[in-house]
């Protein structure tokens, strides 16, 4: 059996050494076998791939239209603007991991990929988190 989480995040065998130190691997690859069957990967990329097109899209267009139009540019909608473009960051580096993961079956990133992306994920989604905090603030503060 595999395991990929012992001394230091190098995949061994349960048997032996290192994977692929002491000949070849018994039959099969390193990976694991996915998760789920191939068709819920399908539908997961489709929704997945919709949530990030809309994401994107909807966010840009919020950008655009606070640039374009002086009238917009209030305190108020400053704050709107940095949920928006937090979000677009979550839409752009929090979506692109797995959805091209749920193309090929699998996570296919390495290790960096998988800390690259629950960091990004997290420090985005955080900074929309303090930005509706600091709006519902100046709700009570007014």
């Amino acid at each position: 059996m595999y395991s990929g989480n012992r001394s230091g995040g190098q995949g061994y065998w349960d048997g032996g050494g290192a994977a692929g130190a002491e000949g070849p691997a018994p039959a099969g690859t390193l990976s694991p076998a996915p998760l789920f069957s191939p068709g819920t990967y399908e539908r997961l990329a489709l929704l997945l791939g919709s949530i990030g097109l809309l994401g994107v899209g909807n966010n840009l267009l919020v950008l655009v239209l606070y640039y374009k139009f002086q009238r917009l540019r209030t305190p108020t909608h400053l704050l709107l603007v940095n949920i928006s473009l937090s979000d677009l960051l979550v839409s752009l580096f929090g979506v692109t991991f797995t959805f091209v993961s749920c193309l090929r079956n699998g996570w296919v990133w390495d290790t960096v990929g998988c800390v690259w992306d629950g960091f990004s994920g997290s420090l985005f989604a955080s900074l929309c988190g303090r930005s509706s905090d600091n709006s519902s603030d100046q709700d009570f503060k007014i």
